[in-house]
């Protein structure tokens, strides 16, 4: 009998050992999954995703990006994407969820719009304001283009149309107005382009580096881009928040795009040290 409660007791000792043993295990285990995962969305880009799947998530985004614009750790100006589906409810703001919706409310996509406006200090220049908006069918292919920028005194306004493969610029400078129209075509010839317009206009620039109108859909611009997406993390002060993350090699040079999962802009690395930061990085 005394053999028997020994062995009763060494065996209640040995599974609170055990138990005690498997809590620690477990506990271990999971904190070493969570260091890998946060680790990892530092030191390694995700499994890619189809360019495609980014481009209609950034095109059907609910929200609004407000962007904050930085010449390397200074912030310069502000701006504002917003991107809307035509003859959509919700972009038409008239219903907010399916419950208020009429039963017979036939909804059909036209297109959509990309509008980006605000206003910038650069450097050695005074300070700009631009607004730009283009509309896409529904199959993504661009119809209309339109840039105002001001950078008193000069104004620019330039319209670009897919229908009638036309680009109309207007320039203001110190009260004198400017205007010509010229076909796609013409916008071919960086040279004589360079001729009509002189130095001083951006629509020669884009001229003279080959970035000429064209029919061109989204998707058979990112294939002629070589665009890259992956999926991501952005940090959030200690939160991690999954992301998509757009690259390619623009002029020689990088470019950079990260989205939220449902489209929103959240940081942009362009040329030169410029960056678009979404606001929210401001509260952390």
């Amino acid at each position: 009998m005394r053999i028997l409660a020994v062995a009763r007791i060494c065996l209640t000792k040995m599974r609170s050992r055990i138990f005690f043993l498997a809590i620690v295990c477990f506990w271990l285990a999971m904190n070493f999954l969570l260091w890998r995962s946060q680790s990892g969305a530092h030191s390694r880009i995700g499994n890619a995703v189809p360019v495609e799947v980014v481009w209609e998530k950034i095109l059907s985004a609910p929200d609004t990006s407000s962007l904050d614009i930085y010449d390397h750790e200074t912030k310069v100006g502000i701006c504002h994407w917003v991107a809307n589906i035509v003859n959509s409810r919700l972009s038409s703001n008239k219903f907010i969820s399916d419950d208020y919706a009429p039963d017979d409310l036939n909804e059909q996509v036209t297109g959509y719009t990309l509008t980006l406006e605000g206003n910038a200090t650069l450097a050695n220049s005074n300070r700009i304001r631009f607004e730009a908006s283009l509309d896409l069918s529904t199959n993504r292919t661009w119809r209309n283009f339109h840039l105002h920028l001001i950078m008193r005194p000069v104004v620019w306004d330039v319209r670009a149309s897919a229908v009638t493969e036309k680009v109309a610029l207007e320039m203001q400078d110190h009260g004198v107005k400017w205007q010509k129209e010229f076909t796609f075509s013409e916008m071919r010839d960086p040279q004589s382009l360079w001729g009509e317009l002189g130095e001083t206009t951006a629509l020669g620039l884009l001229g003279g580096m080959g970035l000429t109108p064209s029919m061109e859909s989204l998707t058979g611009l990112a294939k002629s881009m070589d665009l890259q997406a992956h999926e991501d993390w952005v940090q959030f002060g200690h939160s991690n928040a999954r992301a998509y993350r757009v690259e390619t090699i623009f002029l020689g040079r990088p470019l950079k795009l990260i989205t939220s999962r449902v489209g929103e802009i959240l940081w942009v690395d362009l040329p030169d040290g410029v960056t678009l930061r979404n606001e929210a990085f401001e509260h952390f």
